[in-house]
Order: structure tokens, then C-alpha cells, then sequence
């Protein structure tokens, strides 16, 4: 009898996250029955339990309090890696007219290989001063006009208007937007080379899951990020720090 299992040598691709990935008519590419359909959830990699000889697949909700997201590693720890991961992840298990994305790639270039994605609505180098200014007033603006369209539709949550546009009471013509995502790799870098975008992107972290509107942010050390942001930021991991003193989940891990 095999006590342990086999060692985790290579990382889960995303298709065995899912297994049964099939083309599904007006979904594309998905895992038919997935069961976090319906709701903000994607998978993201493996918990491992090697006490209960187990494996699960760790999937993240950003569908409620904890829909915005920090991921803090130190450098080369897989933080680009993770993000690309997630907007993957959730490539397979929405549709485009479900979830957006919006990325401000201040890191390696890593986000640059999922901008083809139809999700994807763009990436900005940190090289492009206009663009990234112009990525942030977008999604900004988003969260203002929706927050409108609550206002002059009577709509009181976000959760009812993912209902009603499930269901087809909202067109997409109306509000072609879903959940959108504003993806910050690199936030240390973000707040030294644009210190007058902080003010925008901190008030999105603080308004905008009420309107559907998500931010995450990657960051070497945990002290990048000021305290009035963190505290929006209540999905966190994890990666290989450069200092065990940076955890905020586990020193002794």
C-alpha cells in the first residue's frame, strides 16, 4: 500500500484543473457541468493533503466580499504566472460577455501572451504612459456609468443585475460589460512611476464590487501596499517571499 502520493514535481496545467474540456455551443471551450458555473469561481491550482492522501483543486469566489485580490512573492516567485492562470482559468469557465480584463503590466511583460484572449479588453506596458492612464480612466469610467445604471434602473445589488443579465432582462447592448477585472502586476512599481493613478485605482478597490468592478494587484513585499488599499484586498496568496517576516498568512510556513 502506497502511504504517500507522488511527489508534486510539475505544476497542474490548467486542463487538468478541468478535466473534459470540450467545445460547448455559445461557450466556447469549457468543462461542461463546471461546477462553479453561474458564480464568480475559478481554479487556479492544487491544495495538497497529504495526511488525508488527497488532492482538491483550489478555486478562488470573487463573487462576494473577497473580490478583489493581492498576491504578494518575491521576485521569480510565479506572480505574472499566477495572474496568466487566472485570466485563463476564467477564459475557460465564462464567456467574454461574462468576465473582462483590464491589465496594467508593470512586471516581466509576462501578461502580453493572454491579450489575444477575447476577454482580454487590453494590457498596458508600464512604457506606455498614455496607455496606462487611458486603462485606468476606462475602468473607471465603467464603474461610474454602472453605478448610474443602478441608480436609473432601480437595480439594488450586483447580484440581482448578474441575475437579470443571466436571464436576458439586461441586453448587452445596454451593458456590454460584465465583471471586469483592473490587473495590477506590480504595484510597487505602479505607485512610484504613477502616484496619480493610486488615488483612482484605490477608490475602485473601495466602491466597485458593488458594481461588479474588481481589482487585483500583485506586490513583492506586503508593505507596498498601503494600509487604506489592503484592507479592500481581502482574497490573498501567497507566494515564495524573499523574507519570512512579509507573511501576512503564516511565518512559519
Amino acid at each position: 500500500h502506497q502511504v504517500w502520493l507522488p511527489p508534486l514535481d510539475n505544476p497542474p496545467s490548467l486542463d487538468e484543473l478541468l478535466p473534459g474540456l470540450s467545445p460547448v455551443q455559445g461557450r466556447g471551450l469549457t468543462q461542461p457541468g463546471f461546477e462553479g458555473a453561474g458564480r464568480l469561481v475559478v481554479p487556479l491550482g492544487v491544495i495538497d493533503k497529504p495526511f488525508e492522501q488527497r488532492r482538491d483543486t483550489l478555486y478562488r469566489d470573487f463573487s462576494g466580499a473577497a473580490g478583489h485580490m493581492q498576491i504578494t512573492g518575491g521576485p521569480q516567485s510565479g506572480k505574472s504566472t499566477l495572474l496568466r492562470t487566472l485570466i485563463a482559468g476564467f477564459a475557460l469557465t465564462h464567456t467574454p460577455e461574462e468576465v473582462q480584463f483590464y491589465g496594467l503590466d508593470f512586471g516581466g511583460g509576462g501578461m502580453s501572451s493572454i491579450s489575444g484572449l477575447p476577454h482580454v479588453g487590453g494590457i498596458a506596458s508600464r512604457l506606455d504612459p498614455e496607455r496606462v492612464r487611458r486603462t485606468v480612466a476606462e475602468v473607471y469610467g465603467i464603474m461610474a456609468r454602472r453605478e448610474e445604471y443602478f441608480r436609473s434602473a432601480g437595480i439594488d445589488s450586483i447580484a440581482t443585475f448578474r441575475r437579470m443579465r443571466a436571464r436576458g432582462d439586461i441586453s448587452v447592448t445596454d451593458q456590454p460589460w460584465g465583471d471586469v477585472f483592473l490587473i495590477i502586476d506590480g504595484w510597487g512599481s505602479f505607485r512610484t512611476d504613477y502616484e496619480g493613478l493610486e488615488s483612482a485605482a484605490t477608490d475602485i478597490a473601495a466602491r466597485g464590487l458593488g458594481y461588479g468592478i474588481h481589482l487585483i494587484v500583485t506586490a513583492s513585499r506586503s508593505m507596498e501596499v498601503r494600509a487604506s488599499l489592503k484592507d479592500h484586498l481581502m482574497n490573498r496568496l501567497e507566494l515564495r517571499l524573499g523574507d519570512v517576516m512579509d507573511s501576512e498568512l503564516d511565518r512559519k510556513v
